[in-house]
């Protein structure tokens, strides 16, 4: 059974007293008058996904097939323009983007309890043959008003054989990330490996504000490749079992593991602190 197909302009004339919610490279925001949002997409974010094989209506028809318990803001209807399928609604999630939210971490147990949710939305949406390969587009995520997190945006998914458009920069450079761990040259699809470094990437800028992209890289400033145990000593990261995880991220062979229940040792045993105030970086201190 697939999601309800109306036509763009009718719906808009039938719902009057949206507004632009936001204008993004390839796509608009809108919210309608009762909280939803419409999601349209540009001419070229459309070929994109064509190109891969599956247009936007194929991969909204899946809708139906996936599990209605995932923390995810499932689309609810797909317009057409011009007998194309060009957008989609999905429920409004009171809330505040993740964008917003992690700027003011100070507590890493609350933030734990966080990112454990991301980890096991991760965990539930590859059981369904979902990866998430632009999850660090955080505002792809939201934080609802009771803590609860919620993952949008469904047009970046990849979903079972329907290929993404592409991955967050932020995981890395194409040479870095487009090898055998992380992309599957014979069938075009990424693996579940880039979901378990996009989480980690995520809680490393999150709580410390470091890019592990830069690992391997040299620094402008000095000159000197950087090195994981040169970030480690600047965070004052003495937990081996996440100097271990965010190690296997750089191993070619060695399968990626999430940070699971050493987020919370790590809370128990460290509180956060800035150097000074506004300051970029986070670091932990033994309590």
């Amino acid at each position: 059974m697939e999601i309800p197909r109306l036509n763009l302009d009718e719906f808009l004339e039938d719902n009057r007293g949206w507004k632009v919610l936001k204008r993004c490279k390839d796509t608009m925001i809108i919210q309608l008058s009762n909280g939803e949002l419409l999601k349209i997409l540009d001419d070229k974010l459309l070929e994109k996904l064509s190109d891969t094989g599956f247009s936007l209506e194929e991969r909204l028809n899946e809708v139906p097939n996936l599990s209605k318990n995932i923390n995810f803001a499932l689309p609810t209807r797909q317009l057409e323009s011009k007998g194309i399928v060009n957008s989609y609604t999905m429920p409004y999630i009171p809330g505040v983007d993740f964008t917003d939210y992690y700027l003011n971490i100070f507590d890493l147990m609350s933030y734990a309890k966080i990112h454990s949710q991301i980890e096991n939305n991760i965990k539930e949406g590859n059981e369904l043959g979902i990866v998430f390969p632009d999850l660090c587009t955080t505002e792809n995520i939201r934080i609802t008003d009771e803590g609860k997190v919620v993952f949008i945006d469904y047009d970046g998914l990849q979903i079972k054989e329907m290929s993404a458009v592409g991955y967050s920069d932020f995981l890395g450079t194409p040479e870095e990330v487009l090898n055998n761990k992380y992309f599957d040259f014979e069938t075009g699809l990424f693996t579940k490996e880039i979901d378990i470094r996009s989480a980690i990437f995520l809680y490393f800028v999150d709580v410390f504000g470091i890019n592990l992209a830069s690992v391997n890289r040299i620094n402008p400033y000095t000159g000197q490749m950087v090195t994981l145990d040169e970030i480690f000593s600047i965070i004052n990261l003495q937990d081996v079992d996440i100097q271990q995880k965010v190690w296997k991220l750089y191993q070619t062979y060695i399968p990626n593991e999430f940070l699971g229940d050493d987020i919370y040792k790590l809370a128990e045993q460290y509180k956060l602190v800035e150097l000074f105030p506004n300051a970029p970086i986070k670091r932990l201190v033994k309590r």
